[in-house]
């Protein structure tokens, strides 16, 4: 089963535009991705993550990335299910406490992940990147993509160009490799990070 976790942007809805990625013009960066990775009958549980609070417009986004997917799918015939994790503005263990918890009980055994970071606040990303750990480690879960959704604003105009997807699949292995040198010694430790850069 294919696990799809989007964290939602809470910038004005009319702010965000699509744009090409993949050669697929989307809001949602991962879904240029799924629009060639979905297949027929399969399950796919779509989890979004929302960064609540008086000045968001989340539900928008995640109405707006829901219909995006839909329309995708019409063509694909995949079975979609989608739930969110409504999460605070505020960085405090509570908030961290709550991700990790809550997309760990929405990941079921041996699920495929592909996550966006395009859009959220600094510290929920590295929750969730604990909790891609966790459900890796105990629920055999596959990391298959991280993205970013990269675009520019122009100086003069302010309109977004030059829109890059960068798979950062390998920072998250980074981030795992990183956990696993405690019992090594700096000369060793320094060698496998030159290793994995070499990769």
């Amino acid at each position: 089963m294919k696990v799809v976790i989007v964290t939602v942007p809470m910038m004005k809805a009319e702010k965000l535009k699509p744009q090409k990625y993949k050669g697929i013009e989307v809001c949602c960066p991962i879904n240029s991705i799924l629009a060639k990775e979905l297949e027929k009958d399969e399950k796919v549980k779509v989890i979004y993550i929302n960064t609540t609070g008086e000045n968001s417009d989340w539900k928008q986004h995640m109405d707006t990335f829901t219909n995006e997917l839909n329309k995708i799918n019409e063509e694909k015939g995949a079975i979609l299910e989608y739930t969110s994790l409504n999460i605070d503005f505020l960085p405090t263990n509570q908030t961290y406490n709550k991700m990790i918890t809550e997309l760990s009980k929405n990941i079921p055994e041996n699920a495929e992940i592909y996550t966006d970071i395009t859009f959220s606040y600094k510290p929920a990303i590295l929750s969730l990147f604990c909790a891609l750990r966790f459900v890796e480690l105990f629920r055999n879960a596959v990391i298959q993509y991280i993205v970013y959704g990269k675009v520019e604003f122009n100086k003069d105009t302010d309109a977004t160009e030059k829109p890059v997807l960068f798979d950062i699949t390998s920072l998250y292995y980074l981030f795992k490799l990183m956990g696993t040198m405690g019992t090594a010694d700096a000369e060793t430790a320094s060698e496998t990070l030159k290793e994995f850069f070499e990769m």
